[in-house]
């Protein structure tokens, strides 16, 4: 098709970008606090790297980085320019950052497909596929800048190159795919995983296949492409990679993270997540699928898609069967990032299926609207009357399903948790005190609730912090055990093993709620004073470190 012809295709699918734009920006244009942890974790990380401290543990004294920090270095980068709060730019910018993933899973369904599958997938990744799904339990545009929402582009950009790689055979197309494989790596896990598992499949079906036939020059081949795609890897992922396999290792201490299955991904909740999926869009996909395995016949597009396809269904049932596994076998099964990680990705397959099956579905009933015209007008080519038909079909139906679209509760519950979390004033008081009067590198012993928020964002040093957002690659418990063991000194002098504790963490601050201080005993062995008090919290300094 002339690039005349694909203009109306791009432009339509600008539209569509348009108007999802504009529901995720007026979602989050005048908030100033994001609704959950994630997002305080990431401001811990961002004044930390704006602190001049990028690779360390932003709450936990002496330890390194642990979280993929493409996210959170991008935003730290709009704010060094910007000059904005960084809770608002993390509240915000999700609604910018977040494009890029429509925009290259646009320019992938193009580039390995075409105009017409693409604009209909589109259709179904802005609009459809998720339903209500949270934006980080599916592949979609989401106003929320979190790592699977945003790092998403990476994983078609690779799913492009892969392509290239395997089609042209040309060398060069394997090192670009492990320099953004690194890149990649630096966002999240997930996607790396997933393209890392199907270069595995791709490369080695075609090493067996060598071997049998005895072409062993040709083996040497990919062997060398295997390797022109790892160094590239190594290099540009390094930055992350340095800390959890040069310090770390990747052993991982604490596997509860690993095991996260929230919300909708609960164990118990296994049903509702599949009522969730029995949708309209999920229907069209399945025909979508089976009118790929019939009749498309592209070899290296098919390899690529239904190995993706395997690899994202037999990772989440993996992993979410894990823990069980685990209990009955007795032994510790590998395990890599939770489960929703890799259902997110299938979502993404739903949208490429779904571009099928739309065309496949429509395609007779505008052929046949096509050929009406035809009959009733004169209309000199009949072929290009049919793709503006179903370009403007594909624009009535989004138009259409905007005002269901616009009311997805991945729009309005955070939207209201954000809010709501705007009126602890209490907490952002202390959040503000911290972060302008004490240094990053003190450390602080504080309750539970509160190593969360206002705490974690601070970047302060903390004893422990809540598990799910702890250090995996130290052991959770015996840090949760000592702050649970110190804070009741502080308040029964027991146990007396606790006052070495203070030391042996060098806490510096104590942050109590005023409940709790009513019972507050200062230590005989430590000097400390109030620093600052509202109605909900009081701030305590030991050893006049004021």
């Amino acid at each position: 098709m002339q690039l005349k012809e694909n203009v109306k295709y791009i432009s339509a699918g600008v539209i569509l970008l348009i108007l999802a734009f504009l529901q995720c920006y007026r979602t989050v244009h005048d908030l100033h606090w994001a609704f959950e942890p994630d997002f305080d974790r990431d401001i811990g990380y961002i004044r930390s790297t704006l602190d001049g401290h990028f690779g360390s543990d932003p709450n936990i004294a002496g330890e390194y980085m642990w979280y993929n920090p493409l996210l959170y270095l991008s935003e730290t980068a709009i704010v060094y320019v910007t000059g904005l709060p960084v809770n608002i730019v993390v509240a915000r910018a999700g609604a910018f950052l977040n494009l890029l993933g429509p925009v290259f899973f646009f320019f992938m369904m193009i580039r390995l497909f075409d105009y017409k599958v693409a604009l209909a997938g589109l259709l179904s990744f802005l609009f459809l596929a998720s339903g209500n799904l949270p934006g980080w339990g599916g592949a979609t545009y989401s106003p929320w800048p979190l790592a699977d929402s945003y790092v998403q582009f990476l994983f078609y950009l690779n799913i492009f190159f892969c392509y290239k790689a395997f089609s042209t055979q040309k060398m060069y197309w394997f090192l670009v795919l492990g320099a953004f494989l690194g890149i990649s790596f630096l966002g999240h896990s997930a996607p790396t995983i997933i393209i890392i598992l199907l270069l595995i499949s791709l490369q080695g079906q075609k090493v067996v296949l060598a071997l049998k036939n005895k072409q062993f020059s040709t083996v040497g081949t990919y062997f060398l492409q295997g390797a022109l795609t790892i160094i590239p890897f190594f290099i540009l992922s390094f930055p992350f990679l340095y800390f959890v396999l040069f310090k770390y290792h990747l052993h991982f201490i604490n596997r509860v993270i690993l095991q996260c299955a929230p919300g909708i991904f609960a164990r118990h909740n296994t049903l509702e997540l599949l009522k969730l999926n029995i949708t309209f869009s999920m229907v069209v996909a399945v025909i979508g699928f089976v009118w790929f395995y019939r009749k498309y016949q592209q070899p290296v597009i098919r390899r690529i898609v239904f190995n993706l396809l395997l690899i994202t269904l037999i990772m989440y049932v993996y992993e979410a069967a894990l823990p069980t596994a685990n209990r009955m076998l007795h032994i510790t099964l590998p395990d890599t990032i939770p489960a929703f990680h890799y259902f997110f990705y299938f979502k993404a397959l739903q949208s490429v299926f779904f571009g099928f099956g739309f065309i496949a579905l429509s395609g007779p009933v505008i052929q046949w609207l096509s050929d009406l015209l035809v009959r009733k007008f004169t209309v000199k080519n009949p072929l290009i009357l049919y793709s503006n038909l179903m370009v403007l079909f594909i624009l009535l139906f989004a138009l259409g399903y905007y005002s269901i679209y616009s009311k997805r509760k991945d729009f309005l519950e955070p939207r209201q948790q954000a809010l709501a979390k705007e009126k602890r004033t209490d907490e952002i008081e202390v959040y503000n005190y911290i972060s302008k009067n004490i240094p990053l590198d003190k450390v602080m012993l504080c309750g539970h609730d509160q190593s969360l928020f206002p705490v974690m964002a601070t970047g302060i040093k903390m004893v422990s912090v809540e598990i799910y957002f702890s250090n995996p690659y130290i052991s959770y418990e015996k840090r949760e055990s000592d702050r649970h063991d110190m804070l009741s000194f502080l308040s029964t002098s027991q146990p007396l093993s606790a006052e070495k504790l203070f030391a042996a963490y060098r806490v510096s601050y104590v942050l109590l709620t005023n409940q709790s201080f009513e019972n507050y005993k200062s230590p005989s062995f430590l000097a400390s004073s109030v620093v600052f008090k509202n109605n909900s919290f009081t701030l305590i300094a030991l050893n006049n470190t004021i």
